[in-house]
């Protein structure tokens, strides 16, 4: 039986359950505590220009929605599961009115981004995908902000290619790959999904109100008003998230790549065993702070405040 934590794991998908508004920017407090790092923010208030220019950008065989904030040392940032540019809206424009020049962009498959070739290899396409546009972007070398997967993709993404990474921030990644029974707790959780979808095919909403219940242990249905912009990507985020945190990270893979890792105070199982597993493998502990898993959709200034650092 898959214990109620593991069950929760794909909620580091990114699951949206709460709206932003504003934009402002933090300074940073940085303690080191035992074997984490704590964080504490100040607000401030925002004056950088944070209104998007959008574009559409044709590389690695598809076409990406792109959206660019501010000035300054360039910062891509890369959504979760269930999440596209649009929801990290206010996490940009807050890194945006720190000072930076911010990169949000749909992932392959997800929002208004292309399919082409989808899914494919997991965290390594998207990884791939995340090079060429910061290549086409001349954005190189740029700080990798990855929230949730989005971190695992970050992280691949460094080992992958990195001349084109100067620092990787990942919030709470869900690298169950890097687990001895990531893979098992990974099929453990889709195994009524991947039933359902054999029942109901091409029915992704239908599936992720059922894969929503699990992880949240209360009953979601189909129309839920909750998870209304998490239902516009329900197919990638079934089809595409599983094997997106399979991703397997080694010392070697990891071992020239300034990283980042940010744990908030309640993670779920694979959360923080990932992380612990991740801080081994790059040496270094992670940043603790006092928040939820989606911190970066209720308070921008933390995600930011840790960037900053």
């Amino acid at each position: 039986m898959t214990r109620p934590r593991y069950r929760r794991a794909l909620a580091t998908a990114g699951v949206v359950t709460t709206l932003l508004a504003g934009a402002s920017c933090a300074d940073d407090d940085a303690t080191t505590r035992g074997d984490t790092t704590t964080m504490t923010t100040t607000m401030t208030t925002a004056t950088a220009d944070t209104d998007p220019t959008v574009s559409t950008i044709e590389v690695a065989g598809t076409t990406f929605h792109v959206e660019r904030r501010g000035s300054g040392a360039p910062r891509l940032l890369i959504h979760g599961g269930g999440e596209d540019a649009s929801m990290l809206a206010g996490q940009a424009e807050d890194l945006a009115a720190a000072g930076y020049e911010v990169v949000t962009y749909d992932r392959r498959g997800t929002g208004s981004s292309g399919r082409h070739d989808w899914p494919g290899e997991g965290a390594g396409q998207h990884a791939d995908d995340a090079a060429a546009l910061l290549d086409d972007l001349a954005m190189t070398p740029a700080t990798v902000v990855g929230v949730s997967s989005g971190g695992v993709i970050a992280l691949e993404l460094a080992a992958r290619h990195p001349a084109d990474v100067a620092r990787v921030v990942a919030w709470e990644p869900p690298a169950a790959g890097i687990l001895p029974d990531g893979v098992a707790a990974t099929a453990a959780i889709m195994a009524p999904v991947d039933a359902y979808l054999t029942d109901h095919p091409d029915d992704f909403v239908g599936a992720q109100a059922l894969l929503l219940s699990a992880i949240l242990g209360v009953p979601v249905t189909a129309d839920d008003p909750a998870f209304a912009a998490a239902r516009v990507n329900a197919e990638p985020m079934i089809r595409d998230e599983p094997q997106i945190t399979l991703a397997t990270f080694t010392a070697a893979d990891l071992a020239d790549v300034d990283a980042t890792i940010g744990i908030g105070s309640t993670p779920n199982e694979l959360v923080a065993g990932a992380v612990e597993r991740l801080s081994q493998v790059l040496g270094r502990p992670p940043v603790e702070v006092d928040a939820g898993h989606e911190v970066y959709l209720a308070d921008p200034t933390v995600l930011t405040a840790i960037v900053a650092t």
